[in-house]
């Protein structure tokens, strides 16, 4: 026989095996799955995949007994969720905050991934405070100290803010802030604390 039909004896036999060797089934998936040592649940994955075992999964395979299977539960059905869509209007109108399902079931939010939804903002939408104490760094930077203890950084500071200023800070487009004072100058601030 010259080489060429031995190669092709050769890719037929091991084409005959693979075609033997039948896939694992989901029972002898899940019975490796349940082992807990990762060492004996690899090993059991190789069985399943009829790869012959290295060096160093049959050397843990020697120190650790591999533990006898273990009965695969029966799935438990599903619990039926409630209607989304009543849940977001109901814990909207009292007040509380709506959660990740109810977002996901907002009819305004289908097909778009996670963080291209729209949360509804929790909490409020301004706070009204004095100004304890105002600081000024080596770099300009202005931060503001209001009494309630929370910590601002002004963004665009003019030199008027002063302790002891009543002010509001309210929500503003995209996720920024505003800090109104009496005489309603708006500064843009960020909350360093």
């Amino acid at each position: 026989m010259n080489r060429s039909k031995i190669g092709a004896a050769l890719v037929l036999t091991a084409a005959a095996a693979a075609a033997t060797a039948a896939a694992p089934s989901n029972d002898d998936m899940a019975r490796c799955a349940v082992i807990p040592a990762p060492d004996s649940r690899l090993a059991c994955y190789d069985a399943l995949a009829h790869r012959p075992a290295d060096k160093m999964s049959s050397a843990a395979a020697k120190t650790t007994p591999a533990p006898a299977p273990a009965p695969v539960p029966a799935p438990a059905p599903a619990p039926v969720p409630a209607p989304a869509a009543a849940a977001a209007p109901a814990a909207a109108a009292a007040g509380a905050p709506v959660s990740a399902p109810a977002i996901a079931a907002d009819p305004k939010n289908f097909g778009l991934t996670a963080a291209q939804q729209h949360p509804v903002d929790a909490g409020p939408k301004a706070i009204a405070a004095h100004i304890a104490v105002v600081s000024s760094d080596k770099l300009g930077h202005t931060t503001v100290v209001l009494d309630s203890g929370q910590t601002w950084t002004v963004l665009d500071d003019d030199g008027r803010i002063s302790a002891g200023d009543a002010v509001r800070i309210k929500r503003a487009a995209l996720g920024s802030y505003l800090m109104f004072t009496p005489s309603n100058h708006s500064y843009s601030v960020r909350r360093a604390r």
